[in-house]
């Protein structure tokens, strides 16, 4: 089961879960979410100004990588809510091309109420290369109990 999934007695700190599938960046993620959020930076968006920039090319947005984390690892129904993120960092540019795939540690857990419990993951991505490009710790209001269907 993947640890996303788990309820909060059933995390213990050190899980971790498999790499994630990959998911490549395309140019087209790129542009969707500059018309969603308006981002339009020319490091994202202009060829030109990206090749006289240190990376020689456009970046993907670091809130778009961010964006695509849940797809990659699912929340299963264990998680009620986000609760936070902490620590965010962009660590290495990515690309478009490039694939990321996540991974995904259980960093603390912490007692709420008698229904729910917070657990805190640290969210690692990385590149095709194996290169850290992003992490977070990511804090999750859990069940402790499966909600019926």
């Amino acid at each position: 089961m993947l640890i996303l999934d788990q309820l909060f007695d059933e995390v213990e700190i050190g899980d971790k879960s498999p790499l994630s599938p990959g998911r490549t960046m395309t140019e087209a993620d790129v542009v969707n979410f500059c018309m969603l959020t308006g981002n339009w930076v020319e490091i994202h968006t202009n060829v030109e100004y990206a090749k006289h920039t240190p990376f020689k090319q456009r970046l993907v947005q670091g809130s778009l990588v961010f964006s695509v984390i849940p797809g990659l690892v699912g929340f299963g129904r264990s998680v009620a809510a986000f609760y936070g993120i902490d620590k965010l960092r962009f660590v290495k540019p990515v690309f478009i091309g490039d694939t990321v795939y996540v991974q995904v540690e259980i960093i603390g857990k912490r007692e709420k109420d008698d229904k729910l419990g917070v657990v805190t993951r640290r969210i690692d991505v990385q590149n095709q290369r194996g290169e850290l490009v992003q992490t977070s710790e990511q804090s999750m209001l859990t069940h402790r109990a499966r909600l019926d269907a």
